[in-house]
């Protein structure tokens, strides 16, 4: 009977198009009463099609007729206003950063004793000069050879607590060590370009203690195309086998159009006091197997190619300090999956394949690239402090843009924690509903707009 007077009542209404296809169930392009015959039908028969659901409340029932007749007598309702959102600006930062004192571990059982090169007492000093297409060695070199072709050095040696310093400039030039001990680098006012590879490649195993030294500009270039050797990687124009451990309070620009800027195979671990430059149109800004932590210093980055990221760990990063800026303006990339299927995946400016960490300091994070990600990590996320700003201006080509990315936990203890995706989402976390676990005593200042996601302390 309700269904004989709501078709009574109807039938002498004009045809009218909705100014939006909300309620258009039986797909004919208008809003009109085939609709309403159509939702009745569906509701009858138990079909739940969500086409059906005019009130999107999830359910197909009789307030969806009323919400259809509603829209035939007056009109869809119009769609709220979309509130823009400005993000943070957010750009390199080359001024001074005042930072306190450094720890340095002194106690020979703990773990991290091994990472300052102030515990060890370095016996040997070899000096390297570049000069145009020509390099000179002198010094003491003991037990240490060191071969010269042009102005690419190769430093074979099994010697203990051995201090290279390299000075000058070279555009076809290189260092390259096979060590089996431990070894000091110091960059002493140097400019290298290798066109054929890394300019400097650590072939060991061992730590390479990479010292800039205060008051110096040192420059590093790779080229476009690597000489590759058989059972050797050389994946960044600075690259190590084992640990790179930097220190020092001089300047250190890369660039890469080749590969990576620097790389690891082992671990990287930045100090405080040290200036960072990082340039890639090829590939990452720091790339370790092991973990990357900084603690302390001034990294800019700036990374360009697509797919790639400014800081990228097969494990942990770790930033406890320093005031690190990465900005990535690559988009997606085709890869291959463990599977050999085919895989998108998008630029980021902070990717861990474990967990990422921060205690302190300040990252700042801009992704322009579309299918961007400003933080992507596969486990745990936690923040217990310092200041952390992501911006991803980016569109979607593949996937959504995605200031945080979180496959795990994400837990906020402390500090200031800003991510927007103007475009995106600002927070993506993948257990808990979808929420972050939050400390007491935070302040959001979101409005519930799942593009913006700001908390302080």
């Amino acid at each position: 009977m309700k269904k004989i007077l709501l078709l009574a009542f109807l039938t002498t209404m004009i045809s009218l198009s909705a100014s939006a296809l909300t309620g258009d169930v039986n797909t004919d392009g208008e809003v009109n009463i085939s609709d309403v015959n159509a939702l009745i039908d569906r509701i009858l028969n138990g079909d739940n099609d969500s086409n059906g659901d005019v009130n999107a409340d999830g359910e197909v029932n009789i307030s969806d007729v009323n919400a259809l007749i509603e829209i035939i007598l007056n009109g869809a309702p119009e769609d709220p206003p979309v509130v823009e959102i400005i993000p943070k600006e957010i750009e390199l930062d080359y001024s001074d950063l005042v930072e306190p004192a450094e720890s340095i571990q002194t106690d020979e059982d703990a773990v991290d004793y091994g990472d300052y090169v102030e515990n060890t007492t370095w016996a040997t000093t070899v000096r390297i000069t570049f000069d145009g297409d020509t390099a000179t060695v002198t010094g003491n070199p003991g037990s240490v050879i060191v071969t010269v072709d042009g102005a690419h050095v190769t430093v074979t040696s099994a010697a203990k607590r051995v201090r290279y310093i390299v000075t000058g400039t070279t555009a076809d030039g290189s260092v390259k060590f096979y060590s089996e001990r431990k070894f000091q680098l110091q960059l002493n006012g140097v400019d290298i370009t290798n066109p054929h590879g890394a300019a400097i490649n650590n072939q060991s195993g061992k730590s390479l203690y990479l010292v800039v030294n205060e008051g110096t500009e040192n420059i590093l270039h790779d080229g476009e195309t690597y000489d590759m050797m058989e059972d050797e990687d050389q994946k960044a124009a600075l690259f190590s086998e084992g640990q790179i451990l930097v220190s020092g309070k001089g300047q250190l620009s890369i660039y890469s159009v080749g590969r990576h800027c620097m790389a690891s195979d082992d671990y990287v671990f930045v100090r405080p006091g040290t200036r960072l430059y990082l340039n890639s149109t090829s590939g990452h800004g720091i790339k370790a197997k092991d973990y990357v932590h900084i603690k302390g210093g001034v990294i800019n980055m700036e990374i360009a190619a697509d797919g790639a990221k400014g800081i990228n760990s097969d494990s942990l990063i770790y930033i406890t300090g320093g005031r690190t800026t990465i900005i990535t303006s690559g988009t997606s990339k085709a890869e291959l999956d463990e599977m050999g299927d085919s895989i998108s995946t998008g630029c980021a400016g902070v990717k861990a394949d474990y967990n990422f960490t921060m205690t302190g300091g300040t990252l700042n994070i801009k992704c322009t690239g579309d299918d961007a990600k400003g933080i992507n990590v596969a486990q745990p996320l936690l923040f217990t402090g310092g200041q952390l700003n992501v911006v991803c201006t980016g569109s979607q080509v593949n996937v959504a843009p995605k200031g945080v990315k979180c496959d795990n936990q994400c837990i906020i203890q402390g500090g200031s924690f800003y991510s927007c995706a103007p475009d995106g989402k600002a927070l993506d976390i993948d257990v808990n509903d979808g929420q972050p676990v939050i400390a007491d005593g935070y302040t959001s200042l979101t409005n519930d707009d799942p593009r913006l996601f700001e908390l302080i302390y």
